[in-house]
């Protein structure tokens, strides 16, 4: 991976990215039983040493909910919120990262969660200045936060897949992390417009795990 941020981050490259993103279909809404999304998501690029990264949360392991398991910062949408309004806000509630130090970038399509139940709305932003932030995990929520490189997600060697209703979802491996469920999925659908297509190159069934090798994994 050659593309510093530089380019990466570039106003052509914001375009771009947008444009490609708004192309997206909503994806695995059944019956229209849900039309209008729920929770919200924060997906934060930042820069370190010279490097794209994404950040991620680890939940804390006394949630009652997806306990233990990777996402981004986000939640419920409150009355009177918009979806971008929700996302900043959890933002800050579980790392301390305020919103005025994040450069929203757009929304995603919303995707729906595991329960079918849950309609989440992606936002993009990035963490300006990040090198220089200082962030206040909210350990009520948030176990860890971590942030992985864009040229770690984009090697096949970190690449595999859950079968969720014969359909392959893609795991990224960071680590002692693995990034999988919706938090996998966006992170893919974000990285197909965000980048080149010769720079993600995916192969995501060169590995297979099953559900009870990841639920377990409370890191």
């Amino acid at each position: 991976m050659v593309l510093s941020p530089r380019i990466l981050l570039s106003n052509v490259a914001r375009e771009k990215c947008k444009a490609c993103l708004r192309e997206q279909p909503q994806l695995f809404i059944q019956n229209g039983a849900i039309s209008e999304p729920k929770a919200a998501v924060l997906l934060p690029l930042c820069v370190i040493n010279e490097e794209v990264h994404i950040l991620y949360t680890l939940r804390s392991s006394a949630l009652k909910t997806h306990s233990g398991q990777v996402s981004f910062p986000g939640g419920k949408i409150d009355k009177g919120e918009d979806v971008i309004d929700t996302a900043l806000r959890e933002t800050e509630e579980e790392i301390g990262i305020t919103r005025d130090a994040i450069d929203v970038w757009c929304t995603m399509s919303a995707v729906q969660g595991r329960d079918k139940n849950m309609l989440i709305k992606p936002v993009v932003g990035v963490i300006k200045d990040f090198e220089k932030r200082v962030l206040v995990p909210n350990f009520h929520e948030v176990e860890e936060v971590f942030t992985v490189p864009i040229s770690a997600l984009c090697d096949p060697l970190n690449h595999a897949h859950l079968m969720f209703d014969n359909t392959p979802l893609p795991i990224f491996l960071a680590g002692k992390h693995k990034i999988w469920g919706i938090t996998g999925f966006i992170t893919h659908l974000f990285l197909q417009c965000f980048l080149p297509s010769e720079n993600y190159l995916v192969d995501f069934m060169r590995k297979k795990f099953d559900m009870n090798e990841l639920l377990p994994s409370k890191l």
